[in-house]
């Protein structure tokens, strides 16, 4: 499965912030998610608005929300990250709190009813292995 992420900023702080932890975390989706076949999706399309001084991005918490293009086999989804939440990951964010919020928004987005019938477990299962460094981090 191919997989984009695209990050946004909503403020110069926040490309300080994350930019590099997103562009850090690309090559980890990717490696993660290229051996999965997944029957009608071919791309994951990944937008992460990441809030800011400028732009707040979203409501108490991370939101997402997707778009299914069954002729094209491309689901995009975008991940709403709240300022508070960016602010948290302290000055320098870590690709697995990055992947953490992913792996949140690809939790709880809401899905069409086509994209409903495809099988997302194993590509949930993948983004969550991403995150386990920080797992065993905190746990050490």
């Amino acid at each position: 499965m191919n997989v984009t992420l695209n990050g946004r900023m909503g403020g110069p702080e926040t490309g300080v912030r994350c930019l590099a932890a997103i562009v850090m975390l690309r090559p980890k989706l990717k490696a993660a998610l290229a051996p999965l076949a997944v029957p009608g999706l071919a791309t994951l399309d990944i937008t992460l608005w990441l809030g800011g001084s400028i732009s707040a991005c979203a409501g108490p918490g991370v939101e997402a929300s997707a778009k299914y293009y069954a002729k094209k086999e491309t689901l995009d989804v975008v991940i709403s990250v709240p300022r508070a939440e960016v602010a948290a990951m302290g000055d320098a964010a870590t690709p697995e709190a990055i992947a953490a919020c992913v792996a949140q928004g690809l939790e709880q987005m809401p899905l069409s009813a086509a994209a409903r019938a495809l099988d997302l477990q194993a590509m949930r299962e993948a983004i969550r292995e991403v995150i386990q460094p920080v797992a065993r981090q905190a746990g050490s």
